[in-house]
């Protein structure tokens, strides 16, 4: 761990690895953990062992569609749409494991290795789309397609097997595993599980449980009345939008409870409080995401606004920098919310509303 975060490469490291295996028969990359099939670690090796096979029976295809198999192009298509499921180990991994790993001061690896998925999910999308136009591209696109996109990602399911499991074997407490297996659900799997892991000998606990034990009963100015953190906490849980606070410092203090996780539009975990925002974005957005933070820090801008189509959702995000009485910057609050039902009214009531 010391080496990967301050003198080699990780492919100094995994190549190392390698050839320590080979002298102590795989021990070092054994998983140890726990026998149950449902522990995160497991269904996360489990996954890197069934995006491999994907990987090996789409170049088995590929051979067969190029020898004019016509018969292998529906289980060619079948086999490239299952790779999907990486979209999934990678957001498990960026989003549950990484922040773990991070509160132990391992940064390094965690942001090489979502730099390189976002290179992973760009190759596959490309994949995806010469797939779908075999018999209308010449055939050297897609081999070429599936060639790069195999290269990189056999490699970071290398990396993954080889550095990542041993690492999260040695550095994530039960308790901390625990939370993984219930925060996993939002992000979904690759492959098919069929219940939570939990440990009996772990007794549930919350994030907070000395602050959830204070929570409720005494009245707090707030704005033009009074409310008890409880009141103010439900009130939060229900409003009509996703709440996101980032304090003056970039660290990730409190999303609002609207809805499951896995409903979000933006999805956010408990395992990510505290983490700084610059570890919460991919890092091709991240300068992007500084620069809009360092704008409304400094006034330059009063908020930004952003919108896009999700499925049948048209979100609209916007950022805005938070100033106490004094004027000293406080931090950063996004709000998220789907407007796509105001363009469902009915035109009689646009009309009404547009003529007030």
């Amino acid at each position: 761990l010391y080496y990967i975060e301050k003198f080699a490469t990780i492919d100094d490291i995994a190549n190392f690895i390698i050839k320590l295996n080979k002298v102590t028969e795989n021990q070092l990359t054994k998983v140890t953990l726990s026998e149950d099939a449902a522990h995160p670690i497991n269904i996360f090796t489990k996954e890197i062992e069934y995006l491999e096979g994907l990987v090996s029976e789409t170049g088995q295809l590929l051979k067969e569609v190029e020898m004019e198999n016509t018969d292998a192009i529906k289980s060619l298509k079948d086999r490239v749409a299952s790779l999907n499921g990486l979209i999934a180990h990678f957001n498990r991994k960026e989003k549950i494991l990484f922040p773990v790993l991070e509160r132990r001061g391992i940064y390094i690896l965690p942001r090489k290795m979502w730099a390189d998925d976002d290179i992973i999910r760009n190759y596959l999308k490309r994949l995806q789309k010469r797939i779908e136009k075999i018999g209308e591209i010449e055939w050297r696109h897609v081999e070429t397609a599936f060639v790069e996109f195999e290269a990189v990602f056999i490699e970071m399911l290398k990396q993954e097997r080889l550095l990542l499991v041993p690492l999260m074997q040695d550095q994530i407490s039960p308790v901390e595993w625990a939370q993984i297996a219930a925060e996993s659900k939002a992000f979904g799997y690759a492959i098919k599980v069929s219940k939570v892991w939990d440990d009996p000998e772990i007794e549930p606990q919350s994030i907070d449980a000395e602050l959830d034990a204070k929570k409720g009963k005494q009245n707090l100015r707030f704005g033009g009345g009074y409310l008890t953190t409880k009141e103010a906490d439900l009130i939060l849980d229900n409003l009509p939008v996703e709440i996101t606070f980032v304090d003056k410092n970039g660290v990730f203090k409190y999303f609002n409870d609207l809805v499951e996780s896995s409903e979000m539009m933006f999805i956010r975990t408990p395992i990510s409080i505290g983490r700084n925002v610059a570890n919460c974005h991919p890092p091709k957005s991240l300068s992007k995401v500084m620069a809009i933070i360092r704008d409304l820090k400094t006034k330059q801008r009063e908020s930004e606004s952003m919108w896009f189509k999700k499925g049948d959702k048209f979100i609209y995000v916007t950022y805005k920098a938070l100033f106490d009485e004094n004027d000293e910057y406080v931090g950063i609050l996004e709000y998220v919310q789907d407007i796509q039902p105001f363009f469902n009214l009915p035109q009689r009531m646009k009309r009404n509303a547009e003529n007030k």
